[in-house]
């Protein structure tokens, strides 16, 4: 009976609950979104459930929830941008429909897709309506702009939000940035081998090294028209610094070396970075004139060993920029004879890197050949080419040239990413344009002279797909007549990422000296390879230990326990004793005199007592036996004092000879005690088998 009235005392109260308290959630009903900002009502249609699906609603309005949030939170970033077009734009003046669908149609492009082309576009949106807002004095005023179409505003909206976030996605990787560089700026000029220590409490600590090292190579090619511009360089950026260089062309003597390399490698050496020299030809003729000639080859190899051994140098690089297919199998043997003079000729191991284009169209690299031969291949990309106006490295693009799809080609010969360098440039290229379409290559221009020029307010212009920035030259009627496609920290940011995720060999910069009078790649260069190595080396107590006060049945407790473990090892294993030097043996030395002390009292005891009571004193044999027994441990503890001691010659520890040259021979003291057991039984048995029977009557005590 109660079971039934909890029953439906249960079901009445669910139901109470059912029609009397809200519920957001009820299926087949639609509730609009508050947040929606588009013109029409958007609805959320939940699916029809039955009683079973209770979990399957719950987690519906889990969605829901997190589905508002992320509304309401591009709401506001929504709201943000109509406030920066507001105060931007319509300050002054009101910005048309035209001004609006102009800007949407930019941005669409993918070059124009980051806040420096942003602010370029609303600038250039601003100063052609300052244009049309100086009218004539006889001028009426136009009629004011019609209003801009909700369509057209949230599409400009849509393209401008990710553009404020890939600027503050920047500003917190220039804020990381800036504080690893003040990581690595502190241990410029650490003396090598220098000892901290680490407190891990009040008086522990751990001893350790820091040093500075690299992710990836990082080779710096110092050419030598740069002459004295390697005073400003970085060295601890750089892993290796390679001296343009050294060449066998007619018109410029073969050992005419300038000074510079001997005061740089120093330098150089200093920073721990390797010296390498490049051995480079830009004349076909001196090519094939080197290569189809084997003594040619034989002298030119003969006065390099020498070079290298005469300014200290690690190694070669051989940079030919116009080899032909003709004489691919030529300089294959030509890099073999010089590996093979270089291991028969010198102690020194010195590496050989060849420096390849990036798109060899004539096949004149057999890199399958050269590829046990040489350390690294450095692949060029530093060369313009082609009709159009475009970046020396872009990261897409053309086949030919781009960094992807030509890195592609050279791992799929199956050679191991980390001997692929790729030879970035800090050298723009200009452009002059042409209506035709085709561009018109001009000149190599030092990413010094475009900062020169061109200053930190100017208008750069990203494309995105490149990774590579430009700048346009417009005459007075803003026609563009040339371009100028560089490197910035921004763009090599993204590339030195590409070699240190695909696990690369690392880079190499063409020219140093290029950005003088600028360090921002240099920064970018430090914040991307150089590394803080940290190696522990061992624990130190940092002051004397607290002493902590013990009581003394602690310390008499700890003591027994010490000594207990010295009888152990005694009995099994003594010769762990001699590793303990400052052993302190007295504790038996006493514990035997106590016993000694009790053995005489106890004698004198019994010997009183049988000389004033005689033969019937009742407690005779029992003070006897415990006599004989005290006096056998008293010999025990005197026997292990003997043996603990040190200064007796026959104790088992005894330190013979020096520390170097004692060694323990020794026996355990049970062992010792079983011998001496058995021969004392061997000897009772002897007096009873043996000499017993041959004693009379008379002579038997």
């Amino acid at each position: 009976m109660y079971s039934l009235v909890r029953t439906i005392s249960g079901f009445f109260f669910i139901l109470i609950i059912f029609l009397f308290l809200k519920n957001d959630v009820h299926a087949n009903r639609v509730y609009p979104c508050p947040y929606d900002t588009g013109s029409g009502i958007k609805t959320i249609n939940l699916p029809t459930f039955q009683k079973d699906t209770t979990g399957r609603v719950k987690l519906l309005q889990k969605i829901i929830a997190a589905l508002k949030f992320t509304k309401n939170a591009r709401a506001r970033e929504q709201q943000r941008v109509i406030t920066i077009i507001r105060t931007v734009m319509a300050d002054s003046m009101v910005a048309t429909a035209e001004d609006i669908k102009k800007l949407n149609a930019e941005l669409s492009l993918q070059q124009n897709q980051h806040f420096d082309s942003l602010r370029a576009l609303i600038n250039n949106i601003i100063a052609n309506q300052a244009k049309d807002s100086l009218l004539p004095p006889d001028e009426t005023p136009v009629v004011p702009p019609a209003p801009v179409p909700e369509t057209d505003v949230a599409s400009l909206i849509s393209k401008i939000i990710p553009i404020l976030q890939q600027k503050e996605k920047q500003e917190r990787n220039s804020e990381a940035q800036q504080q690893q560089l003040v990581a690595v700026r502190a241990l410029y000029g650490r003396t090598p081998g220098k000892i901290d220590t680490l407190r891990l409490s009040d008086t522990l600590g751990t001893t350790y090294t820091i040093t500075l090292g690299h992710k990836a190579n990082v080779i710096g090619i110092h050419p030598y028209w740069m002459t004295d511009k390697y005073l400003q360089y970085n060295f601890t950026a750089l892993s290796a610094i390679n001296f343009y260089g050294y060449t066998t062309e007619k018109d410029i003597k073969a050992r005419d070396i300038p000074p510079a390399p001997l005061n740089m490698f120093n330098l150089a050496a200093a920073a721990g970075n390797s010296r390498m020299f490049t051995y480079y030809e830009n004349d076909p003729t001196h090519i094939d004139a080197l290569l189809k000639d084997e003594d040619a080859q034989f002298r030119c190899i003969d006065s390099l060993l020498p070079l290298l051994q005469q300014y200290q140098a690690d190694g070669i690089n051989i940079w030919f920029s116009q080899l032909s297919a003709k004489r691919r199998d030529a300089f294959s043997r030509f890099v073999t004879l010089l590996s093979n003079y270089f291991q028969h000729n010198s102690q020194q191991q010195y590496s050989i890197a060849v420096t390849l284009p990036s798109n060899d169209e004539q096949s004149a690299y057999d890199l399958r050949t050269l590829d046990p031969l040489t350390d690294h291949f450095l692949i060029d990309f530093t060369k313009a080419s082609g009709t159009r106006a475009c970046a020396l490295s872009p990261m897409k693009g053309d086949a030919r040239r781009a960094i992807e799809p030509v890195m592609s080609r050279f791992l799929n010969l199956q050679i191991a990413p980390s001997k692929f360098i790729l030879l970035l440039s800090y050298y723009g290229t200009q452009w002059k344009k042409s209506p035709t379409g085709k561009d018109i290559f001009t000149r190599y221009v030092p990413f010094s002279e475009i900062k020169n020029k061109y200053p930190g307010d100017t208008s750069v212009i990203y494309d995105e797909d490149a990774v590579a920035a430009y700048i346009e030259e417009k005459d007075a009627n803003g026609e563009v007549t040339s371009e100028i496609w560089f490197d910035d920290e921004n763009t090599l940011d993204v590339k030195y990422d590409y070699v240190l995720n695909n696990g690369l060999g690392g880079v190499a910069i063409w020219p140093l000296g290029a950005d003088d009078g600028y360090g921002e790649l240099w920064d970018e260069l430090a914040y991307k390879f150089i590394s803080i190595d940290t190696t522990f080396i061992d624990t130190i107590q940092l002051g004397p230990p607290v002493i902590v006060s013990e009581s003394w049945w602690t310390r008499m407790v700890k003591k027994v326990s010490h000594e207990m473990l010295t009888l152990k090892l005694l009995f099994t294993d003594p010769c762990r004793l001699e590793a303990e030097k400052d052993r302190d043996d007295t504790f038996f030395a006493y514990v035997t005199l106590f016993f000694f002390i009790c053995a005489l009292l106890i004698g004198f005891f019994y010997a009183y007592n049988v000389r004033m009571v005689g033969p019937e004193w009742p407690w005779r044999k029992i003070v006897l036996r415990i006599l004989i027994a005290w006096i056998l441990v008293t010999a025990f503890f005197g026997i292990v004092t003997l043996f603990l001691n040190r200064d007796v010659p026959f104790g088992i520890t005894h330190t013979s000879g020096t520390a170097a040259t004692a060694k323990c021979v020794t026996i355990p003291m049970l062992d010792l005690l079983l011998i001496f057991t058995i021969g004392l039984l061997l000897g009772m048995l002897i007096m009873r088998i043996l000499i017993r029977p041959l004693l009379s009557k008379n002579d038997k005590p």
